[in-house]
């Protein structure tokens, strides 16, 4: 069961101050994955691994949430900030497994699994600040803090007191747009995250970056043009990486990181009309 329960309280007309509690869950399931691979090895060891992985039970997550909403200066300044803590009882946590064939081949497993807690707490504050007539300021800062307690994956490997994958300490997107005269404008946004385990099956992470964005428009009437760059200084960044096998018969297979590459630099020119 799930379910949630808030209180509000609204202190000026534009503006909000909350606190809620809420329940939420991930049902359980079957790892359908391992149950079809249990005739792919006759080694007892791997066998009990398989068994003790073909289910996963139910994830419970308490969310403790409490922030401010609503308009200042006049509604000049939108802003929202939250700050939160959540409690999570038997995790749901992505593993995997290589399992050698009796041919000699390997079988690649992913499977669901529990760990006993995690605790996730952090803040997020959303910024829209019209400073002029001609100025917009604007700012998405995310803080996060995560943590498993009592987990050891099937591997043996104790993953206590480690950060959850996918889970860097900040993330922001903090930019302006200036409009000139004549329907001109220049929008410039940074945006980034720190460093963060891809996944709880190794030990790889991606390295922090920041990515610069730039649009200089021109719009009248019903329609726009404009000249843009995504990751304007060709930043080497990294969306996945996989550490835990072999791919390259060059090099005899050796385990090796492989990663996925983010957008490189992108220019481009947009064209649009209204009717």
């Amino acid at each position: 069961w799930g379910g949630r329960i808030a209180l509000e309280y609204h202190p000026l007309d534009d503006g909000m101050v909350y606190a809620s509690i809420s329940r939420g869950y991930r049902a359980n399931g079957i790892n359908a994955g391992i149950l079809a691979s249990m005739e792919t090895t006759d080694d007892p060891d791997i066998l009990l691994q398989l068994r003790a992985l073909q289910q996963f039970q139910e994830e419970y997550l308490i969310n403790y949430e409490t922030g401010f909403k609503g308009s200042l200066l006049a509604g000049r300044l939108q802003t929202r900030l939250a700050i939160f803590y959540m409690d999570r009882k038997d995790q749901q946590v992505k593993g995997s497994l290589v399992v050698p064939r009796p041919d000699g081949s390997t079988a690649f497993l992913d499977y669901t699994d529990n760990a006993a807690q995690g605790h996730n707490y952090g803040s997020e504050l959303e910024l829209n600040w019209l400073a002029s007539e001609q100025l917009l300021l604007f700012a998405n800062i995310g803080l996060l803090q995560t943590e498993y307690e009592n987990y050891t994956d099937a591997q043996g490997n104790d993953l206590s007191g480690r950060d959850q994958a996918q889970a860097p300490n900040y993330q922001y997107a903090i930019g302006a747009r200036y409009d000139f005269d004549a329907g001109f404008y220049l929008r410039m946004d940074v945006e980034g995250k720190d460093s963060y385990y891809f996944s709880d099956r190794h030990e790889l992470k991606s390295p922090s970056y920041n990515l610069l964005n730039l649009r200089l428009g021109y719009a009248h009437d019903n329609w726009s043009v404009a000249v843009w760059g995504r990751n304007v200084t060709d930043e080497t960044y990294y969306v996945r990486g996989f550490g835990t096998f072999g791919n390259d018969p060059r090099k005899e297979y050796a385990v090796e990181p492989y990663y996925q590459f983010g957008e490189p630099r992108v220019l481009g020119v947009s064209a649009s009309y209204d009717f």
